[in-house]
């Protein structure tokens, strides 16, 4: 399993949205529980920019995992190496430099 190595920029931000059964009764009164073992997993909104040389190499990075195989990356606020996928990402050339903004979203297998 490779290893993605680049850092991404401070303005990064963190979604997390726990799965959840969710019974709803009469009168407003639900009950929650669970949906699953791993139902916390985190999606993080990630920015890189840098000149188009360095920013396509991530580029080509992500195409070559084509949304599909996961790859080793360090979460930058704990520093733990967890697996993610990148379904979609965009890239965006200002002159010489280069911006890619990309999903990456935390997976178990």
């Amino acid at each position: 399993m490779e290893t993605f190595h680049w850092r991404p920029q401070n303005s990064s931000t963190i979604s997390v949205s726990p799965k959840v059964k969710v019974i709803k009764f009469g009168d407003g009164y639900e009950q929650r529980i669970r949906d699953g073992i791993n139902n916390d997993l985190r999606s993080y909104n990630v920015t890189f920019v840098g000149l188009s040389e360095d920013i396509g190499l991530i580029d080509d990075f992500l195409s070559r995992h084509n949304a599909v195989k996961a790859f080793l990356w360090r979460e930058p606020n704990t520093h733990k190496t967890i697996k993610v996928v990148c379904r979609s990402w965009t890239s965006t050339p200002n002159g010489a430099a280069k911006t890619i903004s990309a999903t990456f979203e935390e997976v178990v297998a």
